[in-house]
């Protein structure tokens, strides 16, 4: 076994580089076993967490929701049905906080996932899962029509009561709200034509009449930036939105770009009316419902998600921001039984938890549950770390986590490391563009576990803090590849 000096070097040697001269970095392994420090560095200067935070929230939900726990999405009407298949009423869909009203579920009740999620649009790499994004509005819809509803004279209303729509999450810009349709998002994929000034061409999912898209970008010279822009936004009076997609995308690749809708509730509304008229099922009229109180005996349809596990495999994998921000909704609403001040009561039952864990929450902050505004020095979240492996839980907590070189927000990084599919860790990346020089400036985060090369199980946390980097340079990955070899020469020096 290599001295502590020996194992220092090690996993700072990826670390020696003129790149990070004017950069702080941090970080501790911990051995799970003998349950001692084996490497520190700054282990105890808060650092800006960004998604690694998603560990603690991915957790904490385990804990206090329990993996097995699901969300109900019921629809109701409100009125009598007579016997030609005619609703005198509206339908109601209740929204739940389910993050999952998309094709994500596959036939055996798991959730898929492409490694860089639609949500996180701009970039060939992205991807949206395969399927009709409509998929449980269509089962939903179908229940309806089951139910003997052939005809609604009234409208389609979703309540949103659960909890007010809370505005954009700070990690992809997504609506927070209770209703949560293809991830709130509506994916437009761009295809260059074959030449520089060759019109575009546009793909949408869903088409819902919520938005229309008109295409005014062209082709722009290969390599050349895109600016592909869908700022353009018009609400019309009904409430529905007109696009102007306007700028260029190279001569290339076809690129997927997600417009964030600005009303969950009217979009999730439209596709379950898209949804009811394809499962043919007349909507006649607008909804006129009180949004409250619903008789069991009103009950239409209902879906009910996978368990909570399966939410956590995927936002853990992708990075998924919306479905992490939405989880201290969930712990308020649901075990705090909430009406107001989600947060506040949502964050204070995670406090409560990390408190009876013994963790010194003197070293971290936290105002979300994706990591936009998250600080945790490295020996807590190792703490952390330690804590969540003793738990009934754990392995579902590790499962989740991208594995180096192999997938998720990882599926890139130390492809050819020996400790290529040893590392499972969470990522975090924050920063934004230097104004100064045009290129970037990266906050990036690495926490996790190995069983290393010897047998032994160790958990560790690497951050990097202001990491500058020139224009054209993806310096994010250029620090997830420097965190990557420090998790690596930890699984191969120990």
């Amino acid at each position: 076994m290599l001295s502590a000096a020996a194992l220092a070097a090690a996993i700072n040697a990826p670390t020696r580089t003129p790149r990070l001269t004017h950069s702080i970095v941090a970080g501790e392994v911990y051995d799970l076993d003998s349950r001692r420090v084996l490497y520190a560095r700054n282990a105890g200067v808060l650092m800006v967490a960004a998604s690694t935070t998603k560990l603690l929230t991915e957790g904490t939900s385990l804990a206090l929701l329990g993996p097995n726990f699901r969300w109900t999405t019921p629809v109701y009407r409100t009125g009598p049905i007579d016997a030609q298949g005619t609703l005198n009423g509206d339908l109601v869909l209740v929204a739940s906080g389910d993050p999952n009203l998309s094709q994500r579920i596959r036939p055996d009740g798991t959730l898929a996932f492409e490694n860089e999620d639609h949500a996180y649009d701009g970039s060939a790499d992205t991807k949206a899962v395969p399927g009709d994004p409509l998929a449980v509005l269509r089962e939903l819809a179908a229940q309806v029509a089951r139910a003997g509803v052939k005809r609604v004279e009234g409208g389609v209303a979703v309540d949103t009561s659960l909890f007010p729509d809370q505005g954009a999450e700070g990690g992809t810009g997504v609506i927070v709200s209770p209703i949560v349709v293809n991830d709130n998002v509506v994916d437009v994929t761009v295809t260059p034509g074959a030449h520089p000034g060759d019109p575009v061409g546009i793909a949408v999912s869903p088409q819902t009449p919520y938005v229309r898209f008109v295409n005014h970008a062209v082709t722009a010279p290969p390599k050349s930036d895109a600016t592909v822009d869908l700022s353009a936004d018009a609400r019309q009076s009904s409430g529905d939105h007109v696009v102007t997609i306007t700028g260029s995308q190279p001569v290339g690749p076809s690129v997927l770009y997600a417009y964030r809708v600005p009303e969950p509730r009217l979009f999730a509304q439209a596709a379950f009316t898209v949804a009811l008229r394809d499962a043919g099922v007349t909507v006649a009229g607008s909804p006129s419902a009180t949004l409250h109180g619903y008789p069991a005996e009103d009950l239409v349809a209902k879906h009910v998600s996978p368990p909570l596990s399966e939410d956590a495999y995927i936002t853990l994998k992708v990075s998924q921001n919306l479905h992490a921000t939405l989880m201290p909704y969930m712990w308020a609403v649901y075990r705090a039984h909430s009406t107001s001040d989600y947060l506040k009561n949502g964050f204070a039952l995670e406090a409560k938890l990390l408190a009876g864990a013994g963790l010194a929450v003197d070293q971290a902050a936290q105002q979300d549950g994706e990591g936009s505004s998250a600080y945790f020095s490295p020996e807590f979240m190792v703490r952390y770390l330690a804590w969540a492996h003793a738990q009934s839980w754990y392995p579902l907590l590790l499962r989740g986590l991208p594995t180096l070189g192999i997938d998720g927000t990882l599926v890139d990084i130390q492809k050819t490391s020996p400790a290529r599919g040893k590392v499972f860790a969470k990522t975090g990346t924050d920063g934004g563009t230097n104004y100064l020089n045009g290129g970037e400036i990266t906050e990036k985060g690495l926490a996790g576990y190995t069983t290393t090369r010897s047998g032994r199980h160790v958990a560790f946390a690497f951050y990097i803090g202001a990491m500058n980097g020139p224009h054209d340079e993806d310096t994010g990955h250029v620090a997830g590849e420097i965190l990557g070899g420090m998790a690596a020469a930890t699984y191969s020096s120990l």
